[in-house]
């Protein structure tokens, strides 16, 4: 069975047709989100701050916009949220800058999101440093546990917001992205990445060695009589702040994980997040504009590579996300960018090519991320596109 996506484009010649105050209220409406909604029920928008020096993030007015047409209906308990990065606050992670409450309120801040900008609270959904969270079961490809952000469990509705956009080992970052990275916490980013092994290489840690013991937030780890460190399984909240820490890289985690693994276990990440909440609780806003080939969470933010196409919604993330990439695919390209570069135009795959490396072929993470998605039973790739213009 098709799943219903509703499309407005991204012409905008009048404020009586704004991209952010109109376009994005009427495609969530036509979802269910008008009606559902209720006085008195609390209301999460997830979207992404965008990380340091990077320029593509979604401008925070498209989010006030959401948060104004929630109080609208009603719903004075509205907040805005993101997600800690994994790793050590203040140390040089691949989260650098995003890594606790403080840095990431701070990226926020200077990007534009503030409680005063966007009228209602804005929080880290799984607390000051990453450790909130709750377990939720699954039956998932590579996972049976998934690490739900905290803050996530007494919320009634969830609107998704995304910036559909480029990503470098997912093949793009859309609505599944936003569920499976961004709504669990520190712990879940860490086993989507690094997967759910964590053995300990006692012969790497030189004698007298605390690093690791000192700085863990839970004091999951301890040293034992014969010298070893030992990790309390049950307290350890998977924060890698002891893998930022520790030189001798003594922590060890899957090696060799594949491209094809970490897009599955985001995949069942996600898939954790639904099952968590409930998908009636559920709404999918993507935002496909600035279509540039790197995720908000790098600092790098290269030309567009299609010009602007608009704003989607449906119930069901994997049908939003296949109709975004194949919008994008459809779409001519934007001159001097890096898919005009590579000779693709319209109706090319642009987001297998814009990410192989030379004499490999084409790169089909892409693809992967929605048969995966489809397959867990997160939703279907077969929709209707019910474009609203016409």
């Amino acid at each position: 069975m098709k799943s219903d996506v509703f499309y407005l484009n991204a012409r905008c010649i009048s404020e009586l047709n704004s991209l952010s105050a109109v376009k994005s209220k009427v495609v969530l409406g036509e979802c269910g989100f008008d009606a559902y909604l209720k006085p008195g029920m609390k209301a999460c928008i997830k979207t992404h701050f965008g990380a340091l020096q990077n320029t593509r993030y979604l401008r925070p007015s498209y989010t006030r916009a959401l948060v104004d047409h929630v109080k609208s209906l009603g719903v004075t308990n509205v907040f805005v949220a993101e997600s800690c990065g994994a790793g050590l606050p203040h140390g040089d992670t691949e989260y650098a800058g995003r890594s606790s409450e403080e840095e990431y309120l701070e990226c926020a801040k200077r990007h534009g999101f503030t409680a005063e900008t966007m009228g209602c609270p804005v929080t880290m959904l799984d607390g000051p440093l990453g450790l909130d969270w709750f377990p939720v079961k699954i039956n998932g490809r590579y996972f049976k546990e998934v690490m739900i952000a905290g803050k996530l469990k007494d919320i009634d509705a969830l609107i998704v917001q995304t910036h559909f956009k480029g990503h470098g080992s997912a093949g793009f970052g859309g609505a599944i992205k936003n569920l499976g990275i961004g709504c669990v916490a520190k712990g879940g980013k860490s086993e989507a990445h690094h997967g759910k092994r964590m053995d300990i290489k006692h012969e790497a840690c030189p004698e007298g060695c605390t690093a690791c013991i000192d700085i863990c937030p839970v004091k999951a780890l301890v040293k034992s009589e014969d010298g070893y460190i030992v990790r309390d399984k049950n307290a350890c909240r998977r924060c890698r702040f002891c893998h930022s820490v520790c030189k001798d890289h003594m922590f060890i985690n899957d090696v060799n994980i594949s491209q094809e693994q970490f897009v599955s276990q985001l995949v069942d990440n996600a898939m954790g997040v639904v099952t968590a909440l409930g998908q009636k609780k559920m709404f999918y806003l993507n935002m496909v504009i600035d279509v540039v080939p790197q995720c908000d969470c790098s600092g790098a933010s290269d030309v567009p590579i299609v010009p602007d196409i608009g704003v989607l919604a449906s119930k069901d993330p994997v049908a939003l996300d296949q109709a975004c990439v194949d919008l994008v695919n459809k779409s001519a390209v934007i001159p001097y960018s890096i898919a005009w570069e590579l000779g693709l135009g319209e109706n090319s795959d642009k987001f297998s090519f814009i990410y192989g490396k030379k004499g490999d072929g084409p790169n089909k993470a892409w693809a992967i991320q929605l048969q995966a998605a489809e397959k867990v039973g997160l939703g279907t790739r077969s929709y209707d596109l019910i474009n609203l213009e016409e």
